[in-house]
């Protein structure tokens, strides 16, 4: 009993420093990112500070319009969500400890499209101008998809999605595309070192650890039966 009971000492003790590490690793981190932005030379009004993991709610009461603007196709506040209105609907982030992190975008939302012709809207994403995929909405989110690694070069980012096919539902007069319930930006821990583990075996094997010491051309003196 004397050896179970200090064996569970053991283990409080030690989940209680593990947790008081992370803590503390939270807390300092935290406190980098709040100093990176207030002196962050990007205009924040226009590029809306994020911290990756930061789950943006689009409910009523969430805090989406923190992070969109109606000038940029968001629709106004609805009870579970705000709609993608028009040609395009844009969000510009300003997100400390991004630039060259490789990153996920998550989007729950359902589209927006005529029933009776269609069983999804076609939503194309833009990152920093460029294409990093299509989205087939239905009524079946989240969605989400990869914006690599080198799409971020200072710290901001543009996000577009552009609809195939924007529908008014009746008696709804605008032209929409989804509605979008939250989103979500993460980093995708160990993306990094797998890249740094492929680059040093192509380095060092596929180009220069593994030689072949015998030539496999065949020789014109050679015969094959």
């Amino acid at each position: 009993m004397k050896k179970l009971y200090r064996f569970c000492i053991y283990i409080i003790i030690v989940t209680a420093l593990c947790l008081l590490g992370l803590w503390g690793y939270n807390f300092i981190y935290n406190k980098q990112l709040k100093n990176e932005i207030a002196m962050t030379e990007i205009d924040t009004k226009i590029y809306k500070p994020y911290v990756l993991g930061t789950e943006i709610s689009f409910k009523e009461g969430g805090n989406s319009a923190e992070y969109v603007n109606v000038a940029d196709g968001w629709g106004g506040q609805e009870p579970a969500h705000r709609c993608a209105v028009g040609s395009e609907t844009i969000m510009r982030l300003y997100i400390p400890d991004s630039v060259g992190a490789s990153l996920r975008l998550v989007v729950d939302a359902f589209g927006v499209f005529p029933p009776k012709t269609d069983k999804y809207q076609e939503i194309t994403i833009f990152a920093n101008d460029i294409e990093i995929g299509v989205w087939r909405v239905g009524l079946d989110g989240p969605f989400n998809i990869e914006i690599p690694s080198d799409i971020i070069t200072d710290n901001t980012l543009t996000l577009r999605f552009v609809p195939a096919k924007p529908y008014s539902p009746p008696p709804d007069i605008r032209k929409l595309s989804m509605a979008v319930k939250t989103v979500k930006i993460e980093k995708i821990f160990g993306a990094q070192t797998k890249k740094k583990i492929g680059k040093w075996v192509k380095e060092n094997l596929m180009d220069g650890g593994i030689k072949q010491t015998y030539d496999t051309n065949i020789s014109k003196d050679e015969t094959w039966e």
